[in-house]
């Protein structure tokens, strides 16, 4: 059986073709990792500048933004110190105007309040006048003048 020679066999089908020797495979493979390796630093280098540009636009974008953005925030902080300010205005008034209220109200202070309001006396006091006119008589000088 081993004896008889081996016939070519002729097919339809495409015949195999020979596998290349080890040397050659090595080589092919090489180069394709090599070229595999180089695509994939410069697959790495675009996303990375694709990625750079990207912050690059928004960076800008938000710099523009801030510069806009400036002269509304002074102007608004200066609306503040105003609107601050009248508050506090507002606020000293109020609070004097509650002393005033408390004070009308005060049934202790009626008859003082009556005397400021209508400069009347009460019967029970006596009005004292200051006088600071220097008397004329020289001989009287000790003796305060009197009034009638």
């Amino acid at each position: 059986m081993n004896a008889l020679p081996k016939l070519p066999q002729q097919s339809n089908f495409p015949q195999k073709q020979r596998s290349p020797s080890w040397s050659t495979v090595r080589r092919t493979s090489a180069q394709s990792s090599k070229v595999r390796v180089t695509r994939q630093h410069r697959l790495v280098a675009f996303e990375t500048f694709l990625r750079l540009g990207v912050n690059v636009g928004l960076s800008a974008i938000a710099l523009s933004t801030l510069v806009y953005l400036l002269p509304y925030r002074t102007a608004q902080a200066q609306k503040l110190k105003e609107v601050q300010s009248e508050v506090q205005q507002a606020e000293a008034r109020v609070a004097q105007i509650q002393a005033e209220f408390s004070r009308n109200f005060d049934s202790n202070q009626v008859k003082a309040i009556l005397q400021e309001q209508t400069h009347m006396v009460d019967p029970n006091q006596r009005v004292v006048v200051f006088d600071d006119r220097i008397p004329v008589n020289s001989d009287k000088s000790d003796k305060v003048a009197q009034t009638p």
